[in-house]
């Protein structure tokens, strides 16, 4: 009761306030009832009692046979009592509350001592949970740097690996260029040995092209002599030959004054048609070209709100990036540098490869580490939208605010 007292100590007041008013109506409207009841009693004196006396009967049965009839006259009714004038009530004295008993005082001592220890409960609790937060984040703490002393293990194997491979291709290197320094002298010695074949073939060669060069100047004198006799024998048809000729010429030029004047007609007839058909192309050409022109239009619209779309999506996409690895990231210094940060990832937003590019100002190796950690961290990052928004490798700018 104590608790609740405090807890709601305006409440309490109240419902004491309420109980009090009810107990004082609850008296005042019992005790001047039977103050009144009291008084009017006290007011009906002996006088104004009935007396009656005893008598016998019988002589007066008697007498009322004799005797006549007397009118029997009824009494008067008795003069109304004046009413008691009502004495004044004096109000109820206020109940004062009963004083507490030493059983009550114990019960109350008892209950304070229940609260104190309850409160003493609840901040031993209070430390308890606060050692726990304390423990948890040292556990937190020891993780990141296991996690972190795992991605420098982690990249130094990387390192050595690397350095291993190196190695083994510059054995492979210098393996293959034993092997073709092998290969080239063979080469070198077969273009050799063909080069020594070619010429003692071409050696052959002009031998054979004398011997047929002799036979082919007797061949030539031979046709020279056979031509002059063509010549004289070829003059001779020319002459017959061109006599006919000019007879076929008149001939022709007759026949060809009356095709020319045919193909003059027709060719009338055909630059009309073609005249026709070029105009009928030409409107085919401007309407083909019109409709180009507005579906290029209409393209290049549907492509600069295509752009604008990925753009917008681009930008909302890099932002969720910037601000997962900012969430993922831990301050480890006073530092404040945005940063240019390359990264590799898959379509399902694993962080393949990340590397702190520049940044402005001065920025120490372990901010950029941080900021390296934060992104492998934040992985697997947003997916993008869709696959025209998606960059395998991108340059996003780091702010700590």
């Amino acid at each position: 009761m104590l608790a609740f007292m405090r807890r709601h100590p305006i409440a309490s007041l109240f419902a004491m306030m309420i109980h009090g008013v009810l107990i004082y109506f609850l008296v005042y409207g019992y005790y001047p009832q039977v103050l009144h009841a009291n008084a009017v009693s006290a007011e009906i004196s002996e006088e104004d009692l009935v007396q009656a006396e005893v008598y016998d009967a019988a002589p007066s049965q008697a007498m009322s046979r004799q005797a006549p009839p007397v009118e029997k006259k009824e009494p008067l009714p008795p003069e109304p009592l004046p009413l008691p004038k009502p004495e004044p009530i004096d109000p109820p004295k206020p109940i004062e509350p009963p004083k507490p008993t030493p059983e009550d005082l114990e019960k109350k001592l008892l209950e304070e001592q229940k609260q104190q220890a309850e409160l003493k409960k609840q901040e031993e609790q209070k430390q308890q949970e606060a050692q726990k937060r304390i423990e948890e984040e040292k556990k937190q703490e020891e993780q990141r740097k296991a996690e972190a002393k795992k991605l420098e293990d982690e990249k130094r194997a990387e390192t050595q690996k690397k350095a291993e491979e190196q190695k083994r291709l510059e054995v492979e290197k210098k393996k293959l260029e034993e092997e073709k320094r092998v290969a080239d002298e063979k080469l070198k010695e077969e273009q050799l040995k063909k080069q020594q074949e070619v010429e003692k073939k071409k050696i052959e060669d002009a031998k054979k092209q004398q011997e047929v060069l002799k036979l082919q100047q007797e061949e030539k004198r031979k046709q020279d002599e056979q031509k002059k006799l063509d010549d004289e024998k070829r003059k001779a048809e020319e002459e017959k030959k061109k006599q006919e000729a000019l007879k076929k010429q008149e001939e022709q030029k007759k026949q060809d004054e009356i095709r020319k004047a045919a193909e003059s007609e027709l060719k009338k007839a055909a630059e009309a048609e073609a005249k026709q058909k070029a105009e009928a192309k030409e409107r085919a050409v401007r309407e083909s070209e019109l409709k180009k022109a507005l579906q290029a239009e209409r393209d290049a619209e549907a492509r600069a709100a295509r752009t604008a779309m990925v753009n917008r999506e681009t930008a909302t996409w890099i932002s969720a990036i910037g601000d997962k690895v900012r969430r993922a990231w831990t301050r480890e210094s006073n530092e404040d540098v945005s940063c240019d940060v390359y990264m590799k990832q898959s379509r399902d937003g694993t962080v393949l490869e990340v590397r702190v590019k520049a940044c402005q100002g001065n920025a120490s190796d372990a901010y950029k580490r941080s900021v390296e950690l934060a992104v492998r961290r934040a992985s697997p990052l947003p997916k993008a939208p869709s696959d025209e928004v998606f960059k395998g490798e991108l340059i996003f700018i780091f702010k700590p605010n």
